[in-house]
């Protein structure tokens, strides 16, 4: 999925991008109204709010509601659990390194070459 350059602002200094680290694992999360929501993150954008699919929503009585998909707004989230065998420095090195391109290395021609062959040769003179 492509971000916004805000989104990766905020994925790369906030919290944000240890949620996302998140992505396709299994979590729980407790919400501000003392419901709690248990399944697969799909998708966490750069404000953290949170796309979910194969939910179960368990509400502040205990009543169980299954969700084939679900979205929970950053505004209502009071805490994201982390599953066993994650840390957090782990999990945001997970997301950074998926949003980090590598630029391929550029091949050089036979003139870059002969310009910096030359030009190292100018260096060394001038230090002899």
């Amino acid at each position: 999925m492509m971000h916004s350059s805000e989104d990766k602002f905020h994925m790369f200094n906030s919290m944000t991008g240890v949620v996302a680290g998140l992505e396709s694992l299994y979590t729980t999360i407790d919400l501000r109204n003392e419901a709690i929501v248990t399944g697969k993150i799909v998708q966490v954008d750069g404000m953290m709010n949170i796309e979910m699919e194969d939910v179960t929503l368990y509400d502040a009585k205990g009543v169980e509601q299954t969700f084939p998909t679900f979205f929970v707004s950053a505004r209502i989230i009071r805490h994201i659990h982390i599953p066993k065998g994650f840390s957090p420095q782990d999990l945001f090195d997970r997301q950074t390194k998926k949003m980090v391109k590598v630029k391929p290395k550029k091949v050089r021609t036979f003139k870059k070459n002969r310009a910096k062959k030359y030009n190292e040769e100018i260096v060394k003179e001038a230090y002899k």
